[in-house]
């Protein structure tokens, strides 16, 4: 098994915008240099591939070592000498899988991910997790997972499981992770079901000009009934980030599905941060949309916007935090920002 080389530190904490506006950007990757799932839209692989740091065949795990023996510093030891003492000292909550999902099907070889929660649990530090693995759903992670610490976020972007394989190839199913929320929920566990991205049905200004369900050039991946079917298998909330095209997501989507999805953009949209974006008008649409069905099921509601940060922070069911995490479970008390580190 060889080390993840990609990062300088086992335990980052980015700079720039991404630092600035997330309240929870202290990343610890298990596994990094490359993700199994090797989605068509990933915006860590379109980091990492052009510098040839993308490997989705062949990942590398960090030593889960190294890890331990951090915490065993900060906190058994009391160094405050240690890079990361002041960010673990606050128990800033940690990103599990900021770049690559930290529940591929590697997991069940490595079981660094298993390791590190074991380790979490053990030092009562709470964490963040994103996933499109079931496996957060089987027993052997429930006993693991720590409901006093845990905020979990699945990702299901799709009901349709034919686009959905080719798409997020290495992947669970759609139907596997709506079962995983559930599973989770009804464990009491707090989980978001982040539609990321949304990859929106018509070409940018269709719904903002008063276009309808029907007619013309559509993209059948997202739907309104997987909103339904995310808040009828009892998710916690549901957060948004809309899709940022970019040359490399063009690509991929086009050699994956045969649509690049060139022709979604139009005068309406926008370029900002090395991306195009829809018009505010037509995510506004469908974030008002996707709201108003969640609140039948009195399911909470957010948004994630890298481009109009502010602008949509009005749809935030929590208006102290985007991820709507700070102070759903005990451990989530303090984000970057409060600890003004």
């Amino acid at each position: 098994m060889q080390l993840a080389t990609e990062f300088k530190t086992l335990i980052k904490i980015p700079g720039g915008a991404e630092g600035q506006r997330c309240f929870y950007p202290v990343r610890l990757d298990p596994y990094g240099k490359g993700c199994q799932h090797n989605c068509s839209y990933c915006y860590a692989r379109g980091l990492l591939d052009f510098r040839k740091l993308w490997d989705s065949n062949e990942p590398a795990a960090v030593d889960i070592k190294k890890v331990r023996h951090i915490f065993t510093q900060v906190f058994d030891k009391g160094s405050t000498r240690n890079k990361f003492s002041s960010v673990l000292t606050n128990k800033v909550p940690l990103r599990l899988g900021g770049m690559t999902d930290p529940l591929m099907p590697f997991e069940e070889e490595c079981g660094n991910t298993y390791e590190l929660l074991k380790i979490l649990k053990e030092y009562e530090y709470p964490y963040l997790l994103l996933t499109k693995s079931s496996l957060i759903g089987t027993e052997k992670y429930l006993d693991v997972l720590d409901k006093n610490l845990a905020v979990l976020q699945v990702s299901v972007n799709s009901l349709n499981e034919d686009m959905s394989a080719k798409i997020e190839m290495g992947a669970s199913s759609p139907k596997e992770r709506l079962w995983a929320i559930q599973q989770l929920a009804e464990h009491d566990f707090y989980v978001t079901a982040r539609i990321s991205p949304l990859i929106p049905i018509y070409p940018d200004g269709h719904y903002a000009a008063g276009g309808k369900d029907s007619g013309g050039k559509r993209f059948d991946y997202f739907s309104w009934e997987l909103v339904h079917e995310i808040c009828k298998h009892k998710a916690s909330s549901v957060l948004v980030e809309f899709m940022r095209f970019v040359n490399f997501s063009h690509q991929w989507l086009g050699e994956d599905v045969g649509d690049d999805l060139r022709w979604m953009k139009t005068d309406s949209s926008y370029h900002k941060g090395g991306a195009v974006h829809y018009s505010k008008e037509e995510k506004r649409y469908y974030f008002e949309r996707v709201r108003a069905i969640c609140n039948e099921y009195s399911t909470e509601f957010s948004v994630c916007d890298d481009a109009e940060f502010e602008y949509f922070k009005e749809f935030w069911s929590n208006q102290s935090d985007c991820c709507n995490a700070n102070g759903k479970v005990k451990g989530f008390q303090n984000t970057i920002k409060s600890a003004e580190i």
